[in-house]
């Protein structure tokens, strides 16, 4: 078992199951954390559908923290096995899809990156029911954050990542100052600094099925902040 994935959850039991069929027909032997945030009963759910599963845990955490901690907190405990090589970080909203995992491994084993970025705005991605006003302020967030950040990406905000041990073990000693989907910037933006390799490959993006996003346009508000303060952070060594 060289590949773990990490799933951060939040009130998605409905696609729960779903999700770990797929990444199971694709990586039988992918060994899977659940980070989860949800409500009691929701929570109650999720466990019941991971106990169906070989090599899945959960880490149950007691309210919502942020996708980035939740994520942080699931490669902390991976890296306690060291039969772990690549690290995964993927939506549990049935957006991102498991068959293109091998993708990622493929490009990140024999190209020596240190992180692979699925992204949905190379000339080979593809966006599936969308909706236009969440298209458009995502691209517009991402145009932002490559001005500001400059690491000459063209998707900052999208969490399907495959990341080698090395870029990991950084990140959990360094830490993540940002709590949101904006982490994954700051992310990205400590390896880079770091002098790790980055490649973005295309993926096929698909909008939800079932519950609700939980990115509203506050967070994005408190995200494009956190992106001032990622730069600022870097500038004055704090």
């Amino acid at each position: 078992m060289k590949i773990v994935i990490v799933l951060p959850t939040f009130n998605e039991s409905q696609n729960l199951r779903i999700l770990l069929e797929n990444i199971k027909k694709e990586v039988r032997t992918a060994y899977i954390i659940i980070v989860d945030d949800s409500y009691p009963k929701e929570s109650h759910k999720i466990k019941k559908i991971a106990s169906d599963f070989q090599h899945v845990e959960i880490i149950t955490r007691e309210r919502k923290l942020g996708r980035g901690s939740a994520v942080l907190d699931g490669f902390r405990h991976a890296l306690q096995n060291k039969q772990f090589r690549y690290f995964v970080e993927m939506d549990t909203d049935l957006a991102h899809d498991p068959k293109e995992l091998i993708q990622f491994y493929e490009r990140i084993r024999k190209g020596g990156m240190d992180l692979v970025i699925g992204s949905r705005y190379l000339n080979a991605s593809k966006i599936v029911d969308w909706p236009l006003r969440r298209l458009v302020m995502s691209k517009i967030i991402n145009f932002f954050l490559n001005l500001w950040l400059g690491l000459n990406l063209h998707d900052y905000t999208n969490g399907y990542r495959m990341y080698t041990r090395r870029a990991v073990a950084y990140l959990v000693k360094t830490g993540l100052r940002e709590k949101n989907f904006i982490a994954l910037s700051e992310s990205a933006y400590l390896l880079k600094k770091q002098g790790m390799r980055i490649m973005e490959i295309p993926i096929t993006f698909t909008d939800r099925k079932h519950g609700i996003s939980s990115v509203g346009s506050r967070e994005l508000f408190q995200s494009l902040l956190g992106a001032f303060r990622i730069k600022l952070r870097s500038i004055i060594h704090v």
